[in-house]
């Protein structure tokens, strides 16, 4: 191997060869990415659990409920215990849309995220010889 080698073939030293590269690039990495974006998206459902926030939408906030102790009925003690009830449902529902809120929100710019890194990864050699070219052709 001479140095008319490493002219012909500039990544002869590392033992990659240029088909090798493309397939990595083009196949394997990509593959890669994806797999790894699925990842964080099951673990980001996973950790945000939102089948169970929507199912328990309306549930009291930590099952916090005041509950009929007494025999017969006592109007002011029933209209303290709804509104007791009413009160610990409103706020278990807020905090169950704000962490829905907050899973879309993480989810999307999740994907968002990776798309872009995706696309910028799948046209970096396109930009990369347009970028040559515009310099080439500032410079000359």
């Amino acid at each position: 191997m001479g140095p008319l080698d490493l002219v012909r073939h500039p990544l002869i030293f590392t033992g990659i060869t240029v088909p090798e590269f493309v397939r990595w690039y083009v196949f394997d990495q990509p593959s890669k990415i994806l797999k790894a974006y699925f990842a964080y998206l099951r673990a980001f459902v996973e950790i945000f659990s939102f089948s169970f926030l929507v199912r328990t939408l309306f549930s009291p906030w930590r099952q916090i409920v005041e509950e009929k102790t007494e025999r017969g009925f006592n109007l002011q003690k029933w209209a303290m215990r709804v509104s007791f009830n009413m009160v610990s449902r409103t706020i278990g529902f807020l905090f169950h849309v704000i962490t829905l809120f907050m899973g879309i929100v993480f989810v999307t710019s999740l994907t968002v995220c990776f798309a872009t890194f995706y696309m910028l990864w799948l046209s970096f050699p396109v930009l990369f010889w347009i970028g040559i070219s515009f310099i080439a052709s500032s410079a000359f």
